[in-house]
């Protein structure tokens, strides 16, 4: 059977990259607990996690990145939903939004 990768699919492939290549390198920065935001690594994956974890189709993207056993939560939220999401890996988490 011959499975087409949509644009959605890639994306998700992709942050989930980036966060195995976070989880691999020990060497980046601590902020407390949240992994340093200037680290190329990890500016990559708040920059994706900002356009496809925050778009209409966000579902889509989470679900494939929880699947990978990576948890997505909210960070900071209103009455009107997540001000800014986190995505934990087992040194710390990566905020976005």
């Amino acid at each position: 059977m011959l499975v087409l990768k949509t644009r959605r699919t890639r994306m998700a492939e992709l942050i989930i990259s980036l966060l195995q290549a976070i989880i691999a390198d020990n060497g980046i920065k601590m902020n407390g607990e949240n992994y340093d935001s200037a680290h190329p690594l990890v500016n990559a994956v708040i920059y994706l996690a900002n356009e496809y974890l925050t778009s209409d189709d966000r579902h889509i993207h989470m679900r494939a990145i929880k699947e990978k056993g990576f948890h997505i939560f909210p960070g900071e939220q209103d009455r009107f939903g997540w001000l800014t999401g986190c995505i934990q890996l087992p040194r710390g988490i990566i905020v976005f939004g």
